[in-house]
């Protein structure tokens, strides 16, 4: 598995920042204040269908770079990428079903305020 070096940085970029937003939210210090904490307090399970999300692409990165840099072999990395790939789509059809409840709640609220 070869990737240019757009694919590479990218991955790169994502195997090292991603987890660092995993680390903030389960550590509680994006629910401390601002959006994070309004996320976190109305709409929880969109928050962790959200970390999981991230999570997968995380994986996924690693995945490439390992196919890339030869820890895994080609052909593994590319059978690994699309068994990763369907928890990713189920988790993008729960995180859009998550995020259009939310958006409906808040419009509903806003229609409400004076």
């Amino acid at each position: 598995m070869q990737l240019d070096t757009y694919e590479l940085i990218l991955y790169s970029v994502n195997a090292v920042i991603m987890p660092l937003l995993i680390v903030a939210n389960l550590g509680g210090w994006s629910a401390r204040e601002g959006a994070g904490r309004i996320m976190w307090g109305n709409y929880p399970n969109l928050m962790r269908i959200s970390l999981v999300m991230i999570g997968l692409l995380t994986l996924w990165s690693w995945v490439g770079l390992a196919g890339h840099f030869g820890l895994i072999s080609p052909a593994t990395a590319d059978l690994a990428l699309p068994v990763i790939g369907l928890p990713f789509a189920v988790a993008a059809i729960a995180e859009i079903w998550l995020a259009a409840s939310a958006l409906r709640h808040y419009l509903a609220a806003r229609r409400s305020a004076p």
